[in-house]
């Protein structure tokens, strides 16, 4: 078995350390933080280098890349600097949506992500499970005709004040 990258791979993690280390200035996020900010300038323009949403299928508007090459985009960003690098990974949720949604949510919740038009949220966490999934019990969901209704309680959901989309976990 090869353990080699391949030339794609290789210009692939080349093309996203230059991006960070072009964009991610040292002191910004320390001024996210004090701001409560999100770098969205630098996230638009990740969005329209093909680094967000890599592996989300070409058809709906991604790289059509596999994971180990979003992992390779985020060990870059990360090594750039930890906390921008993580919250430019705003894809969360999109993983369920690639494997489990229907041809209308993908079109309508994943499609907008990887060209910038939508952010995606994940809710997992409860006060008293904390991110195990299996131990959550405080968030239900009942069929009500064709709608869904939840109710429950969720707390750090990650991207929840700037998401556009949120995946909730119940």
């Amino acid at each position: 078995m090869d353990f080699e990258l391949t030339q794609e791979q290789e210009d692939l993690r080349n093309a996203a350390k230059e991006f960070a280390e072009g964009e991610f200035d040292p002191d910004l996020a320390r001024k996210l933080d004090r701001e409560q900010t999100f770098p969205m300038d630098i996230w638009k323009k990740a969005c329209k280098l093909g680094f967000i949403g890599c592996y989300i299928p070409e058809e709906y508007n991604g790289g059509g890349l596999g994971f180990l090459d979003h992992a390779f985009i985020m060990e870059e960003f990360t090594r750039a600097d930890p906390g921008i690098g993580f919250i430019l990974s705003v894809t969360l949720g999109s993983e369920v949506l690639i494997e489990h949604g229907d041809e209308m949510q993908k079109e309508k919740y994943l499609a907008p992500v990887p060209i910038g038009d939508a952010i995606m949220g994940i809710a997992i966490t409860e006060p008293n499970a904390g991110s195990d999934v299996a131990g959550c019990t405080t968030t239900h969901a009942e069929k009500e005709g064709d709608t869904w209704i939840l109710n429950g309680s969720k707390m750090f959901i990650t991207n929840g004040t700037i998401a556009d989309h949120l995946l909730v976990l119940a």
